[in-house]
């Protein structure tokens, strides 16, 4: 065999040993997730919190601030908007709420007046009132469910009185991550034997640099895009401006979605409200215009072109992290991208720069 021929087959061998030994971390760590997902989703939550705020209080700390003060400058700032949040704006959504419920019957019923007679024309039987469509259900319904059923009622409430126990505790654990942020980067950069810490200090920087450009930007853009859409329907008297505007903004992040339930939601309760005319032609107006500043301005001068994380890879990190871990897979998908995509791209740099992938001594026999 020829020394060429052996050099492949040596590095096929150590690729095969990394992806195996990769692989079962992998898997150790979804499962190990898995697992403690309820314990871990309020530590997420605050870890997620804390690497968000830590640029700040790296910045006091250089003007000169304690880093102690440092933290609750920002956590401060926090509970007053989450105070704005509940003493002005939640107040003006529950109204917005009221109002919509005392509209929901007449929205119904045009949007039966509108259904009904199309189904009809397809041969599809409609119930004619509320009470046959109730024992057409009832008829289908069956009895034995109703002991499941009461059961993950049980485990609901209790699931949500153990949310409300984790959200009580983010605050405290987030004041202690951003006070220990320091020591614990030492503390593992420590761990890693002297001759790798220029390489693992490399590949930080680059999953950090990966993660701020995406994370931090994002969030600022979707706070933006949150205020812009809850304006604009606002003044095209919109039922339910600022709260359309609040859940698009809270979902842009996925992307196409926050925009899509924007126009979505803002279009049918203009069409409901207002009927076909000059406001509906508004809401698509304003929909282009929140879109063009999206995609030109906020992006690219906030997030930055040079982040890298493809829309695609976002939605598909959303939907496997949400599918396997719940919400806590929705908190760790991103970050877990972004250190997947690091590592990826050095795979693929490291295979084009080899022996292997270069040809050498491609036309030698075994």
């Amino acid at each position: 065999m020829s020394e060429a021929a052996h050099e492949d087959r040596a590095f096929i061998a150590r690729a095969t040993r990394i992806a195996i030994t990769v692989a079962a971390v992998l898997i150790a760590l979804l499962a190990l997730l898995y697992l403690l997902k309820g314990a871990l989703t309020p530590l997420a939550v605050a870890l997620a919190v804390a690497y968000f705020l830590d640029p700040i209080v790296v910045r006091l700390k250089g003007w000169g601030v304690p880093r102690s003060v440092g933290i609750l400058v920002p956590m401060l700032g926090i509970v007053l908007l989450l105070a704005l949040f509940a003493f002005v704006v939640l107040p003006a959504i529950m109204s917005q709420l009221g109002e919509l419920a005392q509209k929901l019957p007449a929205y119904w019923n045009a949007a039966l007046g509108w259904a009904i007679p199309r189904v009809e024309s397809l041969g599809i039987e409609v119930p004619a009132t509320w009470a046959e469509a109730f024992r057409g259900a009832l008829g289908h319904f069956d009895v034995s469910r109703v002991g499941a059923l009461a059961t993950g009622l049980l485990g609901g409430i209790a699931g949500g009185l153990g949310s409300v126990v984790g959200l009580l505790v983010i605050p405290v654990i987030t004041f202690y991550m951003l006070a220990e942020f320091p020591a614990v980067k030492s503390g593992l950069l420590s761990m890693v034997p002297p001759r790798f810490h220029d390489s693992v200090q490399s590949r930080w920087m680059n999953v950090d640099s990966l993660l701020s450009g995406f994370v931090r930007g994002q969030v600022t853009v979707c706070a933006i895009l949150a205020v812009l859409y809850a304006l604009g329907f606002w003044v095209l008297d919109v039922p339910m401006a600022m709260l359309i505007g609040l859940v698009s903004g809270a979902i842009a992040f996925i992307p196409y979605i926050g925009s899509a339930t924007a126009l979505v939601l803002a279009g049918l309760l203009c069409l409901f409200e207002h009927g076909v005319g000059v406001r509906l032609i508004g809401v698509g107006a304003w929909y282009v215009v929140v879109q063009n500043l999206e995609g030109f301005v906020l992006t690219p001068r906030i997030v930055g072109g040079s982040v890298g994380m493809h829309p695609m890879t976002v939605i598909v990190a959303l939907l496997i992290g949400g599918n396997l871990l719940g919400f806590l897979g929705l908190i760790v998908a991103v970050p877990l991208a972004a250190i997947v995509q690091v590592f990826v791209r050095e795979a693929v740099d490291w295979y084009r720069s080899s022996e292997f992938y270069a040809g050498a001594g491609s036309g030698e026999s075994a």
